[in-house]
């Protein structure tokens, strides 16, 4: 009979083991949430069909910037500049997740549509319930369906996030 009752016990210890655990696991994995996206409208246009190859070629060769800046309520703002995508995507959304301190910021048009015209723009949005500290980053530029691999991955580092301090962040392409 006592070997029955040690056995309950281990069996509870571990039960409350196993939920201190997933709600330690809750802690660790954050409810982040993206709002205000505000794309712009079309800052520069450019067709290679109709444009001067010299200045073609300068707006190809410009980097997409990413500038962060957290505020005191853990909350990002956050701004995608001189991104390049088609002249017909509506608008643009973020999609941003956080797991075992990695970032994963995706960008990507309302919609897709095949044209020869591609403009710059920028996209303000912001980052709610993000713990200042040290993480990886992963940023992709994808398109409609979100669906994300290696060639739409257009940043990968880490950084570290303070209170009150800005960062800047030139993409790969």
């Amino acid at each position: 009979m006592k070997h029955l009752n040690v056995i309950k016990s281990l069996l509870a210890l571990s039960i409350i083991g196993i939920l201190a655990a997933c709600s330690s696991e809750n802690a660790v994995v954050r409810n982040i949430n993206v709002s205000d996206v505000i794309t712009s409208d079309c800052k520069t246009s450019l067709s290679k069909e109709d444009t001067r190859p010299e200045y073609y070629n300068d707006i190809y060769s410009k980097k997409t910037t990413l500038k962060m800046l957290m505020g005191n309520d853990n909350t990002i703002g956050a701004q995608f500049l001189d991104v390049l995508d088609n002249c017909q995507i509506g608008r643009f959304h973020v999609d941003v997740s956080c797991h075992d301190n990695t970032i994963v910021i995706i960008l990507y048009p309302e919609q897709d549509m095949a044209t020869d015209c591609v403009c710059e723009y920028d996209v303000d949005f912001k980052i709610k319930d993000l713990l200042p500290g040290n993480y990886q980053i992963e940023v992709y530029h994808t398109n409609s369906t979100k669906k994300t691999n290696e060639s739409d991955r257009i940043y990968q580092g880490s950084v570290t996030l303070e209170s009150n301090k800005s960062i800047t962040l030139t993409m790969d392409r």
